[in-house]
């Protein structure tokens, strides 16, 4: 399992002591971790399964005879439909479903009275599954990897979510790096009397970390903060993360019911993948201006 993730030469041990291998993964999801450049440049940043998936579809395309030997498997059962159907569609040829038992599922909490924005109220709302949180601050510059405006957004969703019953292992967060995760643990982690927050316990089970550590997770509600005030310049590592497709992919396919995504909008429509992914919520009126 995970086998897109696992190296060449740490598989190939395990492989020598069978007569037959089934490799399970998906090359559209995060490759493995290899640290060395020049090791990566050489190959080694590839994985068997994506090496044999290449040969596989060279065979199929140059008209071989005999039958596949890679099988898709179209049907998930962590998506609903409405989370489901953009990921299907700018990363898997529109090929990917949602099953009947999880199709339609969408969050479900108490109603109550608090005093959150019109904006966070609108953007926690089970009609709508998946939501663009438009936030900005020109103050902050490009070069930076985490945004106090985001963190403090992202804080204001997970009260409005707290209190109306969902459970904090339900909830997970997700940066593209460790310095937004810090940012947002510590706007959690730390009370805020303005807001009526009253801070997280260490014991939280509430997950917040990085993409790349949460392939495989999943949770009821997730809330991606991309820490964008403005467009990623070229020498800018933020860039590399929101140009990546395997990144983005993980990022947007860890929901079961809820995908709240944090950003600037207008810093954001300037990369293909995310023009997309706004268009798609204007076209369910599910792009939310936030503003403090």
């Amino acid at each position: 399992d995970e086998a897109s993730q696992i190296t060449i030469p740490s598989i190939l041990g395990a492989l020598r002591l069978a007569k037959r291998f089934i490799l399970v993964g998906d090359e559209k999801q995060l490759p493995p971790l290899v640290l060395s450049k020049e090791a990566a440049e050489n190959g080694l940043s590839d994985s068997l399964f994506s090496y044999l998936k290449r040969l596989d579809d060279d065979y199929m395309n140059s008209g071989g005879e005999a039958d596949s030997a890679c099988i898709s498997l179209r049907v998930q059962y962590r998506m609903n439909r409405w989370i489901s159907n953009f990921s299907s569609r700018l990363f898997y040829e529109d090929k990917l479903e949602a099953a009947p038992t999880v199709a339609r599922r969408v969050l479900e909490f108490l109603p109550t009275f608090t005093h959150e924005t019109q904006a966070i109220r609108y953007a926690i709302q089970p009609a709508f599954p998946l939501v663009f949180l438009d936030v900005r601050n020109e103050r902050e510059s490009d070069g930076q990897k985490s945004s106090n405006a985001e963190a403090r957004a992202v804080r204001a969703v997970v009260q409005a979510l707290l209190m109306r019953g969902i459970a904090q292992k339900d909830i997970g967060i997700i940066a593209p790096f460790r310095a937004q995760v810090a940012n947002v643990r510590r706007h959690l982690f730390s009370d805020h009397k303005m807001s009526g927050w009253q801070a997280l316990s260490p014991a939280s089970p509430m997950s917040i970390d990085t993409v790349d550590r949460f392939q495989g997770g999943e949770r009821l509600v997730i809330i991606m903060s991309f820490a964008t005030s403005q467009t990623p310049g070229a020498e800018n590592p933020l860039r590399e993360f929101l140009t990546n497709p395997t990144r983005l992919n993980v990022a947007l396919t860890r929901a079961q019911r809820k995908l709240i995504v944090v950003g600037c909008a207008p810093a954001l429509e300037t990369l293909p993948h995310f023009q997309r992914l706004l268009a798609y919520c204007r076209s369910m009126d599910t792009v939310i201006t936030y503003c403090e």
